[in-house]
């Protein structure tokens, strides 16, 4: 399966996120963290049986449905967000299987060029016009910054879609810096790439994040059908914080003030580093 038209000037936006290359892209929109168990691991065991289950299905009606069916007996129900639909369609794709995205994409070389989209839960119209709000709600620079710092598809799909905390982490560094951020200012060593990396990370290894959180899945829609706790400072014996937003956005939790303490020092550590090697 090739790349995708990844032309920035035909998306709304400028910038192309859903598949950047043959590593990444982004499975978010279709549920694919909206499960159980939203670990790497176990989300790749998912794809891989999928992948190949699917890469002997006969491509007719009753074969490709009855592999929905089949799909849904083997894995878990049970949803973070019930009314976010999560497709049994999203599997690996690429010449490596080396990123996620549609098994039942018209480019995917077993399907001979046919486009079986509209077996989906949504259809294939909503496949091809839908693009999240990270498209409109996110600067280009910023989204630029996201796209060439990922490393692989999963930790890309669970920070690309969170367009208010990307928001937050850049305008915060830009606080810092005193001027606005460009690609070639924060890219521009590896020390920033790392630090870069290592700041959106929080969202995928944020230690404050409470016992009850499904995890890192992100329901990003604008329906506020779900939205995150507000943080109570009051039980960790504090005010507000600084980075109040940020916290927010990361989901935390503080049972103490050393907790808090320690999380606003993650924070400012990573961008007080940046800025110094910008």
């Amino acid at each position: 399966m090739p790349l995708f038209n990844t032309n920035d000037n035909q998306v709304p936006g400028g910038i192309y996120l859903c598949q950047v290359n043959e590593k990444i892209s982004c499975g978010a929109c279709c549920g694919l963290y909206n499960v159980a168990d939203s670990s790497h691991e176990s989300i790749m065991e998912m794809l891989t049986w999928r992948t190949d289950r699917f890469s002997s299905v006969n491509r007719n009606l009753d074969a490709i449905l009855d592999f929905k069916e089949e799909a849904e007996d083997r894995e878990p129900q049970s949803r973070p967000f019930p009314e976010f639909h999560h497709c049994t369609y999203i599997g690996l794709v690429g010449k490596e299987r080396s990123r996620v995205g549609c098994l039942l994409h018209p480019l995917l070389d077993e399907n001979k060029g046919i486009d079986f989209r509209g077996l989906s839960f949504y259809g294939g119209m909503a496949c091809r016009v839908y693009f999240c709000h990270t498209y409109y709600d996110l600067p280009a620079v910023f989204k630029e910054i996201v796209r060439k710092t990922a490393i692989n598809w999963y930790g890309y799909g669970l920070v690309i879609t969170e367009t208010k905390l990307l928001n937050i982490i850049f305008e915060e560094i830009e606080k810092r810096l005193n001027r606005p951020l460009t690609i070639n200012c924060l890219l521009k060593n590896n020390r920033c790439l790392e630090t870069v990396r290592k700041l959106l990370n929080l969202k995928i290894n944020w230690p404050f994040r409470p016992k009850t959180s499904p995890g890192p899945v992100n329901y990003f829609f604008k329906d506020k059908l779900y939205s995150r706790p507000h943080i109570n400072y009051e039980s960790g014996g504090k005010t507000i914080s600084k980075y109040n937003n940020l916290l927010q956005e990361l989901e935390s939790q503080f049972n103490s003030v050393k907790d808090l303490q320690t999380a606003e020092y993650l924070i400012a550590e990573l961008i007080n580093k940046l800025a110094l090697n910008i």
